[in-house]
């Protein structure tokens, strides 16, 4: 099933009335374009970053906790050489959210609109960002590309701008993250550098170290591929499943992550996207870091390890797939673009990114 006939599905499941109550005019309006084009939609990479050009922050989801919380997100992306310009709507609270949904979805069309702004960096994640998606202007973002980092919940924006703008987004640190040399190193090539990232390596050895214990990636199944990279945090991913954000797999290259989960919970959204038919699609499938995914309950029964879950899940699709790559609510967070091409290994445990992100 293409992506076209998914949307075109979508779209002949509901009523004019049903979906106007659910999405702006304008949204339906840019399904339905989308839906008559017989050519996939065309990537477009924003233009590579450099020292001193003027980023736009913006808070797609979760409020911050106390307002100085800006002002130190301000002084980290001025101290990584960016000039910074703050969305109108920043330190707004709505319950746990930044704002309105429309308070923040503004913030970041506002952002794409100025000519003077180069990239938007989202502060943090948190829970929010899927609820702004029907008041985004995808056109806007497709005609005005600009750099678009973060991870976790910002997954959902990273995806949504692929698919509906073409745009080339970045699964890398938000603002809040640590920079160490081996963060920055790949944070930077990917968004100031024309270049491929190329092969992508696990972080150093520790001093006094002569064998990877803490970063060792597991081949699930061998196999090289190669297609177009993809993906996030999975439990953003699975909640797109029956949507018109749904992504479609098919020749990609998935990549996965996940925090605060349990493996019972991981099970479950695998299986659901197992079920789904969705993760036979993909070419190949990269999974990243589960931090905190540790079983915590304490009742008679047993837990399934990670490692038996991914064997089960993705290591019996018959495509490529690893796990431990470095990259998820971690540390040491690889920046992984999305809708670039990538080369898949699993035999020999590695990813290559082949095509540069920015032009």
């Amino acid at each position: 099933m293409n992506d076209l006939f998914s949307r075109r599905n979508f779209l002949s499941g509901f009523s004019a009335t049903a979906l106007a109550a659910i999405y702006p005019a304008s949204f339906i309006e840019m399904l339905e374009a989308r839906t008559k084009e017989q050519a996939p939609l065309s990537t477009v990479k924003p233009a590579a970053l450099k020292q001193g050009d003027t980023i736009g922050l913006v808070m797609p989801a979760t409020a911050v906790d106390s307002p100085e919380r800006i002002t130190i997100a301000k002084e980290i992306a001025e101290s990584l050489g960016f000039s910074v310009v703050l969305g109108e709507h920043v330190r707004n609270v709505y319950g746990y959210l930044a704002g309105s949904d429309k308070e923040r979805a503004e913030d970041i069309n506002a952002m794409f609109r100025r000519s003077d702004v180069k990239g938007v960096f989202p502060v943090q994640g948190g829970w929010g960002s899927m609820r702004v998606l029907p008041h985004l202007d995808f056109d806007l973002i497709r005609k005005n590309p600009k750099v678009f980092i973060g991870f976790s919940d910002i997954t959902t924006l990273l995806l949504a701008f692929h698919k509906f703008a073409g745009l080339v987004t970045f699964h890398g640190p938000n603002i809040f993250s640590t920079f160490n040399e081996y963060v920055s190193d790949y944070y930077f090539r990917a968004i100031t550098s024309t270049a491929p990232l190329g092969l992508l390596k696990q972080p150093p050895l520790p001093p006094g170290e002569r064998v990877d214990k803490e970063n060792r990636i597991l081949t699930l199944s061998g196999g090289t591929a190669t297609g177009e990279l993809v993906g996030g945090n999975l439990s953003l991913l699975v909640t797109t499943l029956g949507t018109p954000f749904e992504m479609d797999l098919t020749g990609k290259i998935l990549f996965l992550e996940d925090v605060r989960e349990e493996p019972y919970r991981i099970d479950r959204m695998l299986t659901h996207l197992f079920l789904s038919g969705t993760l036979s699609k993909a070419a190949g499938i990269v999974v990243g870091k589960m931090r905190d995914c540790e079983p915590q309950g304490g009742g008679v029964l047993g837990s399934l390890s990670l490692e038996e879950i991914f064997r089960t899940r993705l290591g019996t699709l018959g495509i490529p797939a690893i796990s431990g790559l470095s990259f998820g609510h971690i540390r040491d967070h690889i920046t992984l673009p999305i809708g670039v091409k990538a080369t898949l290994n699993a035999d020999a445990k590695t990813l290559t990114i082949t095509e540069g992100a920015v032009r």
